[in-house]
């Protein structure tokens, strides 16, 4: 039990969120986004985390942007409570630079003006598995990814019927019911599951640093609550055709209404402004499994509605992603594949304005060559190779690529390095939205590289990344008058990653990890929000086979909110600890209670000047399972 638990622990990096009963070994991590195909963890050259379905359902996480802040150790900001604006950093790189895939599908909006994922939309009941790939990725998914790679991967159907339940209520009047069942056999399975979760929530706006009142939390100086509701959906259907051909059916859907201000700072509370969102994506895929051939065609269709309401007016952003893909994995030797392929992407926006479309598509090919083998001993040697060609009907043309090597010089001790260059399109909301668009903008080009030296128990990673003609928004701080630009020249990211886990005095489960960023613009500007110094730790401790207590924090260093006109810098919005709580109780075999407490020591911070944090918070729940 001890041997199975320290494997467990050490393979996903998550030790302080796992339980000691957990019955999974380092075999069982795989790898699905690295190289677009599935891969052993050990055996891919990126930079990855792994968070498993045991550590989200433990850490007692809703939405993606909660796992990724609290089990990934990424950097987040937030525009207010939950289902409010979020954006995401790795190494300094922007949630517009970071592609956000579910079964393959993209989650992206081209409508948004960053094109970002929803990352406070996407919950997770139905989750088996989180991959963070950090570093460009381009030459593999193409635009948008490159500065990292997010793939989600949901549950699959098990053999026989099986059943889960979670209900949950806690501060803010939250309240989370979320239900799946699913069934399989030899020759189809079924899987629904779905999510309501919602809350009264508290005041997205909040004093801004410069404000007197700043300090005061929402209900102390009278401001209203912006309340939020999500409805989620998602199912997922499949026929084994014959032992070697497989089809599937994928559906998700999401509903929400979001309260939200007229902007940062007292004056900007509101009652007005909201959101009806409504975002649905669907693949159809077939697969071949064959001795040498891994056949796969898929079909994604990503629509995204968004009705806002404002003072005075509405406006929509409705829009669409279409793909189609077909790529063969060849395997050629033992542990050597080439994988080639095309695909089709057309990116559209609709509505804007009365008879308005604008859109643009995309035809690619790509190729991934893969081979493992050992130079020395049996010390095994892993060498990746990608390039792709993307084809646009009315931008540039890109060709990317990316290397990765990884050499194990003594038992689990190894040597990694990854060079990627990256190409990422303005997005359609940029170029004819109804917020600061401009028509000339041109895509923007990348290079990452890091090199990584460690182990399964501790590891350091340094990484240089730069972005040639940048694309920012640069607004005025008091009449938020502004629009996108380009910043010609390279902009510069780099910095040094440090981690450490492991599984102490047969009980106590550590990781801590540290992040050190240095980024400035072309013109040598520290870029906005994000934090120089991140720190975050975990810890569980395994009181007995049925209860868990676990602690988890993180430390924001040194962070400025955004430029102001004339080169100043605007409010520091960091150098602050959250630390969060949550135990897990096993009543019995199918049912387990759990509490958790977020900012235990109810510190008062912003993510964003004038944009309101929650205080201590306190959630109690069931699940239950079949």
């Amino acid at each position: 039990m001890k041997q199975t638990v320290k494997l467990s622990l050490i393979s996903v990096a998550l030790l302080s969120q796992l339980q000691a009963q957990n019955q999974y070994n380092l075999e069982a991590i795989n790898v699905s986004a690295s190289q677009g195909t599935t891969l052993d963890k050990k055996d891919v050259t990126d930079s990855v985390t792994v968070i498993t379905k045991e550590a989200i359902e433990e850490a007692r996480v809703t939405t993606l942007n909660e796992a990724l802040s609290k089990l990934g150790g990424l950097s987040m900001t937030q525009n207010g409570g939950a289902g409010k604006a979020s954006s995401m950093f790795v190494r300094g790189m922007s949630s517009q630079r970071i592609l956000v895939l579910i079964d393959g599908v993209r989650h992206n909006n081209p409508t948004l003006p960053g094109a970002i994922a929803e990352f406070s939309q996407i919950t997770l009941n139905n989750v088996e598995q989180i991959e963070i790939i950090k570093g460009s990725q381009s030459g593999v998914w193409g635009s948008d990814a490159t500065g990292a790679v997010i793939n989600i991967v949901t549950n699959k159907a098990k053999k026989g019927l099986h059943g889960v339940a979670n209900v949950e209520y806690g501060s803010f009047d939250s309240k989370k019911l979320s239900m799946q069942a699913s069934y399989a056999n030899d020759d189809y399975d079924v899987l629904i599951g779905g999510m309501v979760y919602g809350l009264d929530g508290f005041s997205a706006a909040e004093p801004k640093k410069s404000e007197a009142q700043y300090g005061e939390r929402y209900d102390a100086i009278g401001l209203e609550k912006d309340k939020y509701l999500n409805q989620s959906l998602n199912a997922k259907l499949g026929y084994n055709v014959s032992d070697e051909d497989r089809v599937e059916l994928n559906v998700q859907a999401t509903n929400s209404d979001i309260d939200f201000d007229s902007g940062t700072g007292v004056t900007q509370d509101s009652s007005i402004p909201n959101t009806i969102l409504k975002n649905r994506f669907y693949n159809v895929n077939y697969k071949h499994k064959g001795s040498t051939h891994q056949i796969s065609a898929n079909y994604n269709l990503s629509t995204f509605d968004r009705d806002n309401t404002l003072v005075g007016y509405v406006y929509v952003n409705t829009g669409s992603v279409n793909e189609l893909k077909i790529d063969d994995k060849v395997t050629y030797m033992k542990d050597s594949f080439v994988r080639v392929g095309a695909s089709y992407q057309k990116f559209e926006q609709e509505e804007i304005t009365a008879n308005t479309t604008k859109n643009y598509s995309a035809t690619s090919a790509f190729a991934t060559n893969y081979n493992k083998f050992s130079f020395i001993s049996d010390l095994n040697s892993v060498v990746t190779e990608s390039v792709r060609f993307d084809s646009y009907d009315n931008l540039d043309d890109s060709l990317t690529g990316k290397l990765g090597v990884k050499q194990f010089m003594h038992k689990d001790y190894y040597v990694s390095a990854n060079l990627g260059t990256g190409y990422n399109a303005p997005t359609l909301g940029q170029l004819y939205g109804p917020y600061g668009a401009n028509p000339d903008l041109k895509p923007e080009k990348s290079l990452t590289s890091d090199v990584t030296l460690g182990n399964d128990k501790v590891w350091i990673s340094g990484f240089y990344n730069e972005i040639t003609d940048l694309i920012d928004y640069v607004s005025d701080p008091i009449t938020y008058a502004g629009g996108y630009v380009q910043i010609d020249g390279k902009s510069k990211f780099k910095g040094v990653e440090l981690g450490y886990e492991d599984y102490l005095f047969d009980a106590l489960g550590v990781n801590a990890t540290y992040t050190y960023v240095k980024t400035q613009d072309a013109n040598g500007k520290e870029l906005a929000r994000r934090p120089k110094d991140q720190v975050d730790l975990k810890a569980t401790y395994y009181a007995t086979e049925d209860v868990d207590v676990g602690l988890n924090a993180q430390y924001i260093g040194q962070r400025y909110d955004g430029d102001l006109y004339g080169g100043a810098k605007g409010a520091y919005t960091g150098k602050y600890v959250v630390v969060n709580f949550v135990s897990n109780v096993k009543i019995n075999k199918h049912v387990t209670a759990y509490a958790k407490i977020d900012n235990l020591a109810d510190e008062y911070y912003q993510t964003v000047d004038g944009y309101a944090t929650a205080g201590r918070s306190l959630y109690l729940g069931l699940n239950a399972k079949y």
